[in-house]
């Protein structure tokens, strides 16, 4: 069975620039959305949107509709992330950015709760970003995108019995990095 968006892809490897460009617009939000996540610049993910969306236009001709569209455009994604962020893990001398909340004001009156709900944020966002790679991959995919364990494993070329096991590990770091797990 092919699903609506591989059915685009096939119109796309017969030349149908209108289908690629539907392709392009559902996609690029989610695309950035997960890059983003996955990867310490923004800039830098909206970059790599672009270069998977540039793969996947060279590779159409060769493309199959083997398994979900979605589950495809993933994997490149996620390829070009984990390749990123080993490179610039290897270039990085320099600590990351200071913290949103080190540049944030003293509340105004009445603002104690926006401004714990903003510190709640940024401490999941910075534990989830010091999840391993594969992890935060994984976890990702599965909370944000919904994909299952058998399509998060074509994602990261992982078995699905892998990839419930790095979700798992990566439920129980994140539990500890945010001091919620009990001695």
């Amino acid at each position: 069975m092919i699903d609506d968006d591989a059915r685009l892809m096939l119109r796309v490897r017969g030349g149908d620039r209108r289908a690629f460009e539907a392709l392009f617009r559902r996609y690029t939000p989610p695309l950035v959305n997960f890059l983003a996540r996955m990867l310490p610049e923004r800039d830098r993910a909206e970059e790599l949107a672009q270069e998977v969306f540039l793969r996947v236009y060279q590779a159409r001709d060769r493309y199959e509709p083997r398994a979900r569209f979605s589950t495809w455009l993933f994997s490149i994604a996620s390829n070009l992330a984990l390749n990123e962020l080993g490179r610039s893990y290897r270039k990085r001398e320099t600590p990351l950015e200071e913290s949103v909340l080190d540049r944030l004001e003293d509340p105004q009156p009445g603002g104690e709760e926006h401004l714990e709900a903003k510190r709640a944020v940024s401490a999941v966002e910075q534990a989830l970003a010091s999840l391993p790679d594969r992890q935060r991959a994984a976890l990702l995919l599965r909370a944000e995108r919904g994909l299952g364990y058998a399509e998060i494993g074509e994602v990261l070329g992982a078995s699905p019995s892998s990839v419930k096991s790095l979700i798992h590990r990566a439920r129980e770091n994140l539990l500890k990095l945010l001091g919620e797990r009990e001695p």
